[in-house]
């Protein structure tokens, strides 16, 4: 895991903004533009996990109940109470923070293994109520969601592209923000040894729940972009699956690291897509390309650019003039 950087990130993330802008003038067909926004959809998921795992260091399993929780919200207020779409993404938000709010009070005293449990426990609740609530949620079948509509006709998928990319880009400008912040520092101190950060003035639990709350909106956020682009919500958004598919993303991106979600969910998202030629093997080649990952890339591909050797070299150019003096 790297420390909080602190020279300016605004290039980068333009530069991020801006391939993402031209992407679609670059793709063609429908399925490949759904694949991109399929990865800001998780890259902004895995931005707010990162925050509270990799730089905070709380074991959260729960992320996806509120990315569900933020889906179907978004749908349902909107099918059943006549929401436009903007106050209802608003609205989801804010129950995504309150419902963070509530469980993070009690769930933020445990730690380790007992908050990773305490938090799937969460999940496995979420997932249950959408999916043996027929009468509310629709269960298995989840809810149909509204196409968004600008000037009385549906926006095209293109436009649904620049959505998620504005969002993306927001997010990932909040991410960069808090991790060179002081905040970042007082996260990486509550990971390193949370009696230590208490004992030079971090409030723990303050700051913990504070991350858990706009992790909570981040995935919140995710949700949403997934409901518009996809018209329909249904319980597998927090299945299993999704919890592993967060992890993997973590694992290969590298936990801990500025660029690690967008990186990991390029990877993981169009991976796949490249195997299907493989047929029965598929699943083998991708469980051995994790693993290999596991090995020898520990810190994932955004942590092996970070420590690359020609940036070590830069930072040991400035010693060499001072040896000469010497």
């Amino acid at each position: 895991m790297s420390t909080a950087p602190r020279q300016s990130s605004v290039l980068p993330v333009l530069v991020l903004v801006a391939i993402g802008f031209i992407i679609p003038y670059l793709l063609t067909s429908g399925f490949h533009l759904r694949l991109a926004m399929l990865v800001w959809v998780y890259a902004i998921l895995c931005m707010g996990f990162n925050l509270l795992y990799g730089y905070t260091g709380q074991i959260s399993l729960g992320h996806p109940a509120f990315y569900s929780i933020g889906a179907y919200a978004f749908a349902m207020l909107q099918t059943m109470s006549g929401f436009p779409p903007v106050a209802a993404a608003i609205f989801s938000l804010l129950l995504c923070a309150l419902i963070a709010l509530l469980i993070g009070l009690p769930l933020l005293r445990l730690r380790t293994h007992y908050l990773a449990m305490a938090t799937l426990a969460f999940l496995l609740i979420e997932n249950g109520v959408v999916n043996r609530w027929i009468d509310f949620t629709g269960g298995t079948a989840g809810v149909l969601v509204p196409p968004l509509q600008f000037g009385g006709e549906s926006i095209g998928r293109v436009g649904l592209y620049y959505i998620v990319l504005a969002l993306a880009a927001v997010v990932l400008l909040l991410h960069d923000f808090l991790i060179r912040s002081h905040i970042g520092r007082a996260l990486q101190a509550i990971r390193d040894d949370e009696k230590a950060a208490s004992a030079l003035g971090v409030n723990v639990t303050r700051y913990k729940l504070r991350i858990l709350v706009i992790t909570s909106v981040m995935a919140g956020v995710a949700g949403i972009c997934f409901a518009f682009t996809s018209l329909r919500v249904d319980p597998s958004l927090s299945e299993f699956h999704v919890l592993v598919t967060i992890l993997t993303i973590t694992v290969v991106g590298g936990l801990g690291t500025r660029f690690g979600p967008i990186v990991g969910s390029i990877i993981i998202v169009i991976l796949p897509q490249l195997l299907t030629g493989f047929g029965h093997y598929e699943t083998l080649i991708y469980g051995t390309f994790i693993l290999l990952f596991l090995l020898f890339m520990p810190h994932g591909l955004s942590g092996l650019i970070e420590s690359a050797p020609w940036r070590r070299l830069r930072r040991n150019r400035p010693s060499q003039p001072q040896d000469e003096r010497i």
